[in-house]
């Protein structure tokens, strides 16, 4: 999509504290990133009718209005654009001890809210999310999209509101081409949400094509993303698509993005305003037809204060938004993700396990589940694989859980006498050479089934082995 617009956006300002609008202004000069073709335009009125007497007159684009204010008050004020335009996102604006009032304006309809003293950052960026979002929706407006809610989510388990409110989500973002962040701890299914995306897309005929941001070595990341053409470098004996441009016409997957190297960050962030990609060593600009989604585990505003993630791409990346709730948090859909992976492993395992006991059900309830889906999946692989019955007892979950607490713990208290950085080392190394040696086991040492089970690279997979299985005496 392109950010170029044949008129300013145009922002509608209601607030009666100079010293506000002195802050509103600023962070519209000097922190939204913006093409340089893009305009922004601020209007401001003190109070509420003012402001309606203005929408009445000119286009605007996005209303940010304070809830209070002398005479008709800001929640009012947004009955009242709803009822000239729906369409308008509206940004409420609160101090702390209205905070609930503001929650309560989202629920009727406002876009958004930002509570008072607010840092120009935090403001900038929920603007610039509205602003995207009104381009958005302006430019579907009006056209025929089939409606992906009748098609079924065929690998996201669970129907507990947290993930209603993900599903719903999915529905919604399926349905225009922007830019999608999935924001979610490790273990939660961002990969699942990311293909349920492309599947209930307009691209969905074409390539899901995953690009792990974390993989990238130096050197190679360049061509590996955005590919090179023959004698670009030593080694590059002939033309070479890259990653993304291998995902044209369907979705490209940027699985955690927060670890891409700042130096390839400002050329992903003109491949996504642009839809441009230039492979290494050649002067040709090939247009792209991609959607693309990304992930990350990490708070990525955070990083962007620290400096070790580009503002501008944050803000590109900041649109569309999904949060995936933890295990602990939709603990509800436990039951029904157990179950999942029971069908799963007793088919693959040719296991003829009928069920899972009500009290073994509780036990996995009750557990914290810090790794996540991916944790339980691991327990419930390693529950059929040790079966000696037909039903999942209560006994071999705790088993199986009780091991997992205590091998975490005792490794780590096995290399306390060592200093920080040498006992990671071990860790990571005692962690890679049983997960890798666990799932070849469970895929009867098939390399290709268990890099893919792993949610690895063949290749990548494959030098992890070697690193880390060596046998004796090599």
């Amino acid at each position: 999509m392109s950010l170029v617009k044949s008129k300013p956006f145009t922002i509608l300002l209601v607030e009666d504290n100079a010293g506000d609008v002195e802050m509103f202004l600023r962070a519209v000069e000097h922190e939204l990133p913006r093409h340089d073709a893009e305009q922004v335009e601020l209007v401001v009125a003190a109070r509420a009718e003012g402001g309606l007497k203005i929408l009445a007159e000119r286009p605007i684009d996005l209303v940010i209005t304070d809830i209070r204010l002398p005479g008709m008050s800001g929640l009012e004020l947004l009955q009242r654009i709803h009822d000239m335009n729906r369409h308008i996102p509206v940004i409420m604006v609160s101090w702390v001890d209205a905070v609930d009032t503001a929650i309560e304006a989202v629920h009727h309809g406002a876009f958004d809210y930002i509570v008072k003293p607010f840092e120009k950052f935090d403001l900038a960026m929920r603007i610039h999310r509205a602003m995207r979002i009104s381009e958005i929706f302006a430019e579907q407006r009006g056209s025929e999209v089939a409606d992906p809610a009748t098609l079924p989510f065929r690998n996201l388990i669970g129907n507990g509101p947290a993930m209603q409110k993900v599903k719903a989500m999915i529905d919604t973002v399926a349905k225009v081409p922007a830019t999608t962040l999935i924001i979610g701890e490790t273990g939660t299914g961002k990969e699942l949400l990311a293909k349920a995306i492309h599947e209930r897309s307009d691209e969905a005929d074409g390539p899901f094509q995953v690009v792990d941001c974390t993989t990238f070595t130096e050197g190679i990341a360049e061509s590996e993303l955005f590919g090179h053409v023959r004698g670009a470098f030593t080694g590059a004996v002939s033309d070479k698509q890259g990653l993304i441009e291998l995902g044209s016409r369907g979705t490209v997957f940027l699985d955690e993005i927060g670890d891409l190297p700042l130096n390839l960050q400002a050329k992903l962030l003109r491949v996504l305003e642009e839809r441009e990609v230039r492979a290494v060593g050649s002067t040709e600009q090939r247009k792209l037809a991609v959607r693309f989604v990304a992930a990350t585990n990490q708070d990525l505003a955070a990083k962007v204060k620290r400096g070790e993630f580009r503002k501008d791409l944050f803000f590109r990346l900041n649109v569309m938004v999904i949060h995936v709730p933890p295990l602990r948090e939709r603990k509800e859909d436990i039951p029904s993700l157990a179950r999942h992976f029971l069908g799963r492993y007793t088919k693959e395992f040719g296991k003829p396990i009928a069920d899972i006991l009500p009290a073994a059900l509780t036990e996995l309830i009750a557990y914290p589940w810090p790794g996540n889906v991916r944790e339980l999946r691991n327990v419930i692989e390693r529950a059929v694989m040790l079966a000696k019955q037909d039903t999942i007892d209560r006994s071999q979950v705790v088993n199986l859980l009780h091991a997992d607490r205590h091998s975490s713990g005792s490794i780590i208290e096995e290399h306390l006498h060592l200093p920080y950085a040498k006992a990671k080392e071990k860790i990571l190394e005692e962690f890679n050479r049983q997960y890798i040696q666990a799932k070849l086991n469970a895929h009867k040492g098939n390399v290709t089934h268990a890099a893919s089970e792993a949610g690895l690279p063949r290749p990548y997979f494959h030098e992890i082995m070697r690193r880390y299985l060596k046998k004796e005496g090599d």
